[in-house]
C-alpha cells in the first residue's frame, strides 16, 4: 500500500467565519491506517488535536506564518513526533532542498524536540553526508511500494 499525505486547506474557511469540522472529520474517515492527515489552519487546533488523539490520532504541529499553521495526524508510535514530507515524483536536487530547507527553518528539529521523515523513490546518497555534517542522525527504512522512508532527528 502507497503512502500519502492526505492535504486539506481550511484556512480560507476559517477566514470567511465557516465552521469547517465536518470537512475535516469527512477527510479523516476516508483515511487509511498509514496515511498522514495534513491539516493547514489559521491557528493551532488544540480542540482538534484532543478530538482526533482520542481516536488515535498523533499530531505534529508547525508553524509556517502568522496565520498558517501546519497539524499533521497519523497513528505510527514514535518514539519523538515527525513532521512527513512526500518527496516523491521531484526532480532532484529539489528533494534534497526541500528536506534541508524543512530543518533549516524549524528550530523544534534543531533542538531535537522534532524529527523530520521523508519519501522518497530512492535513498538519497547526496542529502545523507549533509545530515551527518549538520549533526543529525537518520533511519532508512525501504518499503515493498518502492517508497524508501528516512527519518531524520538529533539526539535529545
Amino acid at each position: 500500500m502507497m503512502r500519502r499525505i492526505v492535504d486539506l486547506d481550511v484556512r480560507d474557511m476559517l477566514r470567511a467565519k465557516q465552521e469547517p469540522f465536518e470537512r475535516i472529520m469527512e477527510t479523516v474517515s476516508c483515511l487509511e491506517p498509514e496515511d498522514v492527515f495534513q491539516l493547514h489552519a489559521t491557528f493551532r487546533p488544540d480542540p482538534l488535536i484532543r478530538v482526533l488523539g482520542r481516536q488515535g490520532y498523533r499530531s505534529t504541529v508547525v508553524q509556517e506564518g502568522e496565520e498558517h499553521f501546519i497539524v499533521q495526524f497519523y497513528r505510527e508510535e514514535t518514539e519523538r513526533p515527525f513532521f512527513r514530507l512526500d518527496n516523491r515524483g521531484l526532480e532532484p536536487p529539489e528533494p534534497m532542498m526541500r528536506t534541508l530547507n524543512f530543518l533549516e527553518q524549524h528550530p523544534e528539529c534543531q533542538a531535537g524536540e522534532l524529527g523530520l521523515e521523508i519519501w522518497n523513490e530512492r535513498v538519497p546518497a547526496f542529502l545523507l553526508p549533509e545530515l551527518e555534517e549538520r549533526g543529525y542522525r537518520y533511519d532508512i527504512e525501504q518499503e515493498e511500494s518502492g517508497t524508501v522512508r528516512v527519518k531524520i532527528y538529533r539526539a535529545q
